[in-house]
């Protein structure tokens, strides 16, 4: 059992480790998880549009630009809100150069001219907003969409988080996985060398890892652009290390308790022998006189 505990402690640690690494924030995976579904209500409503009335030049481009921009959601890269405090869009992204999605498609079809005049001109503006562009009016027109298509295709990306909340979110999770570390290390102790509970410190270093991890982890989990794995490992290590070292501290109170009564057996022992000895005495006593 104490084995089996053991090896699972080691699991969660690489397992910690490895959530660790990851290099995306909450908040990055908030904005694709958010991009990706309004994608995904697009593409169902590009795909119920009749489209009786398109030339087959036009329905077939058409065709190539819905793959595409399904394999634009599928990639999930997407630009960032830097500047605003309300929800903007945003032609490229201007530390990255990743496009959104009308870019993609501006890029798909060889129209990085066009891309890159609106880019300039306005790099957020509304595709909606574009409808007085005669270049991009016979783009949507050749690709078989409509400016309302465009305006729907078109994602607003709200802002990221400032430099003061992202700072906190990684000393959070730092002191998460450094909490969950430590349980772990703390597991493996009670598990092996203080499975008896004889060093109470450890014990009680292992029941406060454990809470302090599953603590902090929870403290993760709740946040909004949750969940988040290795704060979830992080509750898992915690609930392990606060198991071992509880059964420790137990293992160490009954051997204490055993002790205990054994001290009272031998102490009554010596309480009931001692009458008997001193009578034995005396019986010597009185044949000695004889």
């Amino acid at each position: 059992m104490r084995s089996t505990l053991a090896s699972a402690a080691v699991v969660v640690a690489a397992l910690v480790v490895i959530a660790a690494a990851y290099p995306r924030t909450d908040a990055e995976r908030a904005n694709v998880r958010r991009v990706r579904a309004h994608l995904d209500s697009v593409l169902i409503e590009l795909g119920a549009r009749d489209l009786s009335a398109l030339t087959p030049a036009q329905r077939a481009r058409r065709v190539r630009v819905v793959a595409e921009l399904h394999a634009y959601r599928d990639r999930g890269v997407f630009p960032h809100n830097y500047d605003f405090a309300e929800p903007t869009p945003y032609f490229v992204d201007r530390k990255t150069g990743t496009l959104c999605a009308v870019g993609d498609l501006l890029h798909f079809t060889g129209h990085d001219d066009v891309l890159q005049r609106v880019a300039r001109a306005n790099n957020n503006v509304y595709a909606a907003q574009l409808g007085g562009d005669a270049e991009f009016r016979d783009w949507l027109k050749a690709n078989g969409l409509t400016l309302a298509e465009a305006a729907r295709i078109q994602v607003i990306y709200a802002e990221d988080p400032s430099p003061t909340v992202k700072a906190g979110n990684v000393l959070l999770r730092t002191m998460t996985y450094g909490a969950g570390a430590g349980a772990v290390i703390t597991s493996m102790w009670n598990a092996t060398a203080n499975s008896d509970g004889h060093r109470p410190l450890v014990s009680k270093l292992g029941l406060a890892a454990g809470i302090a991890s599953g603590v902090m982890g929870i403290a993760v989990l709740a946040q909004p652009s949750a969940p988040h794995t290795g704060a979830a490992l992080s509750v898992t290590a915690g609930a392990v290390s606060v198991a071992l070292a509880s059964d420790a501290m137990w293992h160490h109170g009954a051997a204490l308790a055993e002790r205990r009564r054994a001290g009272q057996q031998h102490a009554g022992l010596e309480v009931n022998v001692m009458p008997l000895l001193a009578l034995h005495g005396a019986g010597v006593e009185v044949a000695l006189r004889f």
